[in-house]
């Protein structure tokens, strides 16, 4: 049996055909390689080129610092700040490390905290955080200590007059770098906020530290002492101030020797009273 076919349905593959597909095919991924190849090339010469203009800039003179900016000082001057920081007078803005130029700032006893920033071509901005002394603490030797408890430096007390002086505490303990107990930290936000007081913090010469009961502090005028002991503070202190209008209004305050905030709400006042005639009491019929 025999069957004929069109000759058109049969197809007959060209080995030249094929040939010439292979040749695009080759062509193209060369192509791509070459586009690669050039693109890799232009990166890495524009990597060079941005490295030597870097460099080209690290030692260009129109970018070396010329001016040094100092703000938010009070207690330290512009020119010791300046040399604290150490920035060498012919560096390149670029170069100069701001992470070292912080850190040498604040291990200085007197600066919490600094920024450094730069300004092209020539500038650099220091903004310092001065630290606020708000006690002195009698060791070995006297420090001044911050509103966070931190003893900072050491100190005269005849150049710090205006500040309490806080005693009690254990000597070996004390020194720069120390953080005194969390009592007198709060003890001092405390009176920070009431500035209506009969006794506000100027008018404190002395906070005495007992391991046993706690807070006292001392006035300036009198030496009036009020313990405190240890919490509580705001309501006590608002208490006082009643307390001290109450003796001022009777005529007593200048008897008052001290006061007892210490046992809740109770309020043991001592001093040597004289009860006026007219405060005693009148027996019926006279």
């Amino acid at each position: 049996m025999q069957i004929s076919l069109p000759f058109e349905s049969i197809k007959v593959s060209s080995k030249k055909n094929s040939y010439r597909h292979k040749r695009r095919q080759m062509s193209r991924r060369l192509g791509w390689i070459l586009q690669l190849f050039v693109f890799f090339l232009g990166f890495v010469g524009l990597s060079v080129l941005c490295v030597a203009g870097y460099r080209t800039l690290l030692t260009s003179p129109l970018l070396q610092v010329t001016t040094i900016q100092v703000s938010g000082y009070d207690h330290l001057d512009p020119q010791s700040v300046i040399q604290q920081a150490k920035i060498p007078s012919d560096v390149n803005i670029l170069s100069l490390d701001l992470d070292g130029v912080n850190l040498r700032l604040t291990n200085h006893p007197w600066i919490a905290a600094a920024l450094i920033s730069r300004e092209i071509p020539d500038r650099i901005r220091i903004e310092i955080k001065e630290r606020k002394p708000v006690a002195l603490v009698r060791g070995h030797q006297f420090f001044l200590m911050d509103n966070q408890g931190v003893c900072f430096t050491g100190a005269v007390p005849s150049e710090y007059g205006a500040l309490p002086i806080i005693t009690g505490l254990d000597p070996e303990t004390l020194g720069p770098g120390c953080t005194v107990p969390r009592e007198f930290i709060v003890l001092i936000e405390d009176f920070h906020k009431e500035s209506k007081l009969k006794l506000p913090w100027r008018l404190v010469s002395e906070i005495r530290w007992n391991r046993n009961t706690g807070v006292s502090i001392f006035t300036v005028q009198g030496g009036i002492q009020v313990d405190l002991g240890r919490d509580n503070f705001g309501p006590k202190i608002a208490k006082l101030e009643k307390v001290l209008r109450y003796l001022e209004k009777k005529g007593l305050h200048n008897q008052l020797r001290g006061i007892d905030l210490s046992h809740g709400n109770r309020v043991f006042v001592r001093g040597n009273f004289q009860v006026r005639q007219q405060d005693r009491p009148q027996k019926k019929g006279a």
